[in-house]
């Protein structure tokens, strides 16, 4: 079932209480049915004619936090620099109203942005079913959440009218949950949020193993992020070492078969990485926020369920406002470092990489 609000009164009944612990920190509101909501269109939808991308909006956290510099690259990629409003944005949520996605109005200079709003328990016929809204829009903005609500519409229409935005020259990107399923290996959250519990670098490092460790392949697959799992929030809440962790689960479990090297890209909250056409990446930063850490992985890692891990990556910090690194090559300007994650120690670190 869709709903499709009037622009006048809208008025939904919420249920606030604790969230699974896969989800954001903070209370979420629970919808009581599994209606997909479509909600009016802040601004007038406006054919858009040629797109100067593709392109990725990469950011760590969700939409309050995105860097106001990606708003304007938005408009300025798929548009050049044309001051008029032009092209049409359309956020993806699972939770929530459309009240957070106005600065993609106000700041990205978009003629329109449109919130759907899917809830986990929706129907793939109801999903299915506002593909041709996405597939009309310009750019398409995955918002914060739950990344196990999302890896949910693999194999859609409404992904596979995603992936046409993209090869037509738009824009793809989301922030938090949303980035969590950009890369092509996504760290899915599914099995932690059927225990109840969500992995974080103090246990993902005493116990690699974890069955609360799960992935989702073959959702997108982005050219600059091939072979990479994406995280979040990153130095805010040390996401380095799980990412280690991740890192040597995908290739000790084989979840790229015949790949030698595996990457992450962790984003700062507050920073972004913007993606060209070349598969060139910009850091845009707020304020006290550390950018990107592009880390790599070679060695084949020997993990034992219940037994700490001991692995080394090589990482560069991608830190400087407005800095380019190649990210369809994996290379920067910024030197490589050496970084061993012991999880018998502590710190578990050597060196510190933040």
């Amino acid at each position: 079932m869709i709903r499709c609000l009037a622009a006048a009164a809208f008025a939904t009944v919420l249920v606030f209480g604790a969230p699974a612990t896969g989800r954001a920190a903070a209370a979420e509101p629970i919808f009581r049915d599994c209606t997909v909501t479509v909600f009016p269109p802040i601004g007038v939808y406006a054919p858009s004619g040629h797109l100067g991308g593709p392109g990725l909006l990469l950011s760590g956290a969700g939409e309050s936090d995105v860097p106001p510099r990606a708003f304007t690259w938005m408009h300025r990629q798929l548009f050049g620099d044309v001051a008029a409003r032009r092209g049409n944005l359309v956020v993806l949520r699972a939770y929530y109203t459309s009240a957070e996605d106005k600065p993609f109005y106000e700041k990205a200079g978009f003629s329109s942005v449109q919130t759907i709003r899917i809830p986990p328990c929706a129907s793939r016929a109801a999903v299915d079913a506002v593909a041709p809204i996405v597939g009309r829009s310009d750019a398409v903005f995955f918002a914060g959440g739950d990344q196990a609500d999302y890896v949910q519409w693999k194999g859609s229409k409404l992904i596979e009218a995603v992936k046409g935005v993209f090869a037509r020259g738009g824009i793809v990107g989301g922030g938090s949950a949303g980035l969590a399923v950009q890369g092509a290996v996504i760290y899915d959250s599914v099995a932690a949020d059927a225990m109840s519990t969500e992995t974080h670098t103090a246990d993902a490092v005493k116990n690699p193993m974890e069955h609360r460790i799960s992935f989702t392949t073959g959702f997108f697959a982005w050219p600059p992020l091939a072979g990479t799992i994406t995280d979040t929030h990153y130095a805010v809440r040390d996401r380095l070492g799980r990412s280690v962790v991740f890192l040597a689960r995908i290739l000790h479990d084989g979840v790229l078969p015949g790949a030698k090297t595996i990457y992450a890209l962790g984003i700062d909250e507050g920073s972004a990485v913007v993606v060209g056409t070349d598969g060139m990446g910009t850091v845009l930063n707020s304020e006290g926020s550390k950018g990107a850490y592009l880390l790599r992985a070679t060695a084949l890692p020997d993990l034992t369920y219940g037994k700490p891990i001991v692995y080394t990556v090589q990482i560069s910090h991608v830190k400087r406002e407005g800095e380019r690194f190649d990210l369809l090559h994996k290379q920067t300007s910024d030197p490589w470092y050496t970084v061993t994650v012991d999880g018998s120690k502590s710190p578990v670190y050597s060196p510190e990489p933040y």
